[in-house]
């Protein structure tokens, strides 16, 4: 209370305490006289009278930018930030402490960008009369999420420490960063089923007499199917969507509400967040229609479809998606479960393998669903208890991946290697 009291009216008692300087100073040159009483009047004033400067000068006559080389950025890249000050006149300060404030996460990983007088995004400059000034900071690696930045403030004050003035001056802006992703290559599982039979093609049920939507034209699509009328205003085909409930898709899961996500465990859904975006990029570029689930706080499902809208709308969310136990990942596969028809092929993401999941999982195999289990270890190396699961499953006819490497390719090797052999 004393302290928040002291700091409101610090400054008046910084300009008493100023003034009584100043004062004693000119009384000891009176009485004392002399020129080293006197030298010592007239070296207190200019500190005296820069003090009031700073009482009545506004820093909000600064105008600052922030400058971000771009708006998107991919988790481990580095992101390189000027601050940049500009005054319509010669700044007449001694010292500015400038500091860009930034969301907590990036901070941790913000560093100086070779200036002496710097610790993360906060610098101390010397304007000294100079009407611009700037200074840079990099935020190596950026982690992946959706940040907002807020405001810069600027601190200065007088060499006594009396009198001290900071203001906020507000610069919103906001960075997406999207998961990192891997070029997933050899891995057929969007061009042959499960078993290891080529697929024949779009095996489905529909409504030709009814256009629910439409899309982006894809190889493949029949001349029938076209909309005319939308791929003349577009000047791009468009491909009228039917109803239709399709048996060779793909639905992946991605599980954000395991409880080893919250303790110490950010790595493996980091992985996991990653290894989503890899199958979503790679099974669109195979031409593939997919419907997205993430399960965490919320469960977010996106329907089938295809094309580089679907792929933004997806990667947006999972640049900002979290991990929370609000939702469980078992308790929506059997809802899901009952809403598939047979033939789909199922994708789960998840470190999971209480009793509940993997007795879902084995009536999803046993309702000939396709299935196949990305399992996500907190260690690089399986248990034998966490083998003897993963057998289980295998006995089951579901395909799984251990994902223990960094490197998706060698991920999905594995995964074929122990389903082939």
């Amino acid at each position: 209370m004393i302290k928040q009291w002291i700091a409101k009216y610090r400054t008046y008692f910084g300009i008493a305490g100023i003034l009584l300087l100043l004062i004693s100073s000119f009384s000891y040159a009176m009485f004392q006289g002399g020129f080293v009483s006197w030298f010592l009047f007239y070296s207190i004033v200019p500190l005296v009278v820069y003090t009031f400067f700073i009482v009545v000068f506004r820093l909000t006559t600064i105008s600052v930018e922030r400058h971000i080389q771009k708006d998107h950025y991919i988790a481990g890249d580095t992101m390189e930030v000027t601050v940049s000050l500009h005054s319509k006149i010669p700044l007449p300060l001694l010292f500015l402490v400038v500091q860009d404030e930034l969301p907590k996460t990036l901070m941790r990983n913000a560093k100086g960008d070779g200036y002496y007088y710097q610790s993360h995004t906060r610098a101390l400059l010397f304007p000294l009369f100079k009407r611009d000034i700037s200074y840079k900071y990099v935020v190596k690696p950026v982690p992946r999420g959706v940040y907002k930045f807020e405001s810069v403030s600027f601190e200065t004050g007088d060499l006594f420490g009396f009198v001290s003035k900071k203001v906020n001056i507000s610069k919103p802006r906001t960075i997406q960063v999207f998961p990192k992703t891997q070029i997933i290559s050899g891995w057929n599982v969007f061009e042959t089923h499960p078993s290891g039979m080529k697929r024949a093609g779009k095996q489905a049920q529909r409504d030709f007499t009814s256009a629910v939507s439409i899309r982006d034209y894809t190889p493949g699509d029949k001349l029938s199917w076209l909309n005319w009328k939308a791929s003349a205003r577009s000047n791009k085909l468009i491909t009228k969507v039917f109803e239709t409930q399709r048996n060779d898709d793909f639905v992946v899961f991605l599980d954000g509400s395991h409880p080893v996500y919250q303790r110490d465990g950010e790595h493996v859904f980091e992985r996991a967040v990653s290894l989503a975006a890899s199958i979503l990029k790679h099974s669109l570029s195979k031409g593939t229609s997919i419907e997205f689930h993430t399960v965490g706080k919320d469960h977010t499902e996106f329907t089938f479809q295809s094309g580089q809208d679907f792929e933004t709308k997806v990667m947006y969310h999972l640049a900002r998606i979290q991990p929370d136990s609000k939702n469980s990942l078992s308790s929506i596969l059997k809802k899901e479960v009952h809403e598939m028809s047979r033939g789909v092929s199922v994708l789960i993401i998840s470190p999971d393998l209480s009793d509940t999941f993997i007795h879902t999982v084995e009536r999803m195999a046993g309702n000939q669903v396709k299935t196949m289990f990305f399992y996500l270890p907190k260690q690089q190396a399986l248990s034998d208890e966490e083998k003897q699961v993963l057998t289980r499953l295998r006995h089951r006819e579901i395909i799984v991946y251990p994902v223990l490497y960094n490197d998706f390719n060698e991920v999905v090797k594995a995964g074929v290697a122990n389903a082939s052999g």
